[in-house]
């Protein structure tokens, strides 16, 4: 796993001028808040809805979650300027198309800090892949920050629209685009952002079973990071981004027979149907240090409720 990555498995994004949105973020129980400013927020609510940050950061957290804003594409200074504070954890910065452009917020957010009294360094930017010639552009984009540390992109709405294809199919019809951001993020050692494909012929936001489905399948890919729209998929989306216990007491059992085979002349072995070498030692290391994190980010969130609770909310 990249070094320096949270713990994103869950969390909805939501128009932060919708204050019932807002106001129960923090009971939801996600890893993360997007607060968003671009497509859900019509264009002339943009300037009243920056005004509204500041305090949405100090609600949505107040369950645990990491706070994330999402910006409008064409405007970047304005944006940064109403959402940059304490608490802020990342910037998503949409449709991103070339380097130049992420450089740009980090210039911005480098001098906010400095005058808003937050750690430099603090606020990470997503940079999100949502057209042909940000895939193209893709490992530029991906190395043009340290503040990228999760990358991805290349599918929905405005992929779709970009490329000209529909958005609800039977098939993966962006398989060649993730695939690319995705070899860029490993290539940089970034959290790739993606998933492989479940088919979505319906273009249902809330169903729990496919948002589970997604992430488990997700997971045993080697992803991290999941996201939505609906409520109704954050427990499912953190179940299925955890490795269950059955596959934990399995790692252990894989560490304890590599442990006996380092003590042989071997390199590896066959027991009970099957193979143990330093290749399955080192997923299932990676496997119990993935959900120890888990376990760790779980807990931080319920003590963040119970003292928000104990608070009277």
């Amino acid at each position: 796993m990249p070094k320096d990555i949270g713990v994103h498995r869950s969390g909805l994004t939501m128009p932060v001028v919708t204050p019932r949105f807002v106001d129960n973020a923090w009971r939801r129980g996600c890893d993360f808040i997007n607060l968003d400013l671009e497509d859900s927020v019509p264009q002339h609510m943009k300037g009243y809805a920056r005004t509204l940050i500041k305090d949405a950061i100090a609600n949505v957290t107040k369950g645990g979650a990491e706070a994330f804003t999402r910006i409008n594409h064409d405007l970047v200074q304005a944006d940064l300027e109403g959402i940059v504070w304490p608490g802020l954890a990342k910037v998503n910065y949409p449709k991103a198309e070339y380097a130049e452009e992420i450089q740009k917020l980090d210039r911005i957010i480098s001098r906010l800090e400095r005058e808003r009294g937050i750690r430099p360094g603090t606020v990470e930017i997503g940079a999100n892949i949502e057209t042909s010639v940000g895939v193209a552009n893709a490992y530029d984009i991906a190395s043009a920050s340290p503040r990228v540390k999760e990358f991805g992109g290349a599918g929905g709405y405005d992929m779709s629209r970009d490329l000209g294809v529909e958005m609800f199919v039977g098939f993966d019809q962006f398989v060649y685009g993730k695939g690319e951001v995705e070899l860029a993020a490993r290539a940089l050692d970034l959290e790739p952002h993606t998933a492989p494909f479940t088919a979505n012929t319906t273009g249902s936001v809330g169903d729990p079973d496919r948002a589970f489905r997604e992430a488990e399948a997700a997971r045993k890919c080697g992803f991290r990071v999941g996201g939505g729209l609906h409520p109704n998929v954050v427990e499912p989306q953190t179940r299925g981004f955890t490795p269950p216990p059955e596959e934990v007491e399995e790692a252990r059992k894989v560490l304890e027979q590599y442990r006996t085979l380092e003590n042989s002349a071997d390199t590896w072995a066959e027991i009970d149907g099957k193979i143990i070498d330093r290749y399955e030692a080192a997923r299932a290391r990676k496997l119990l240090d993935w959900s120890a994190t888990c376990a760790l980010r779980d807990q931080e969130k319920a003590d963040a409720v119970a003292r928000t609770e104990q608070a009277g909310g």
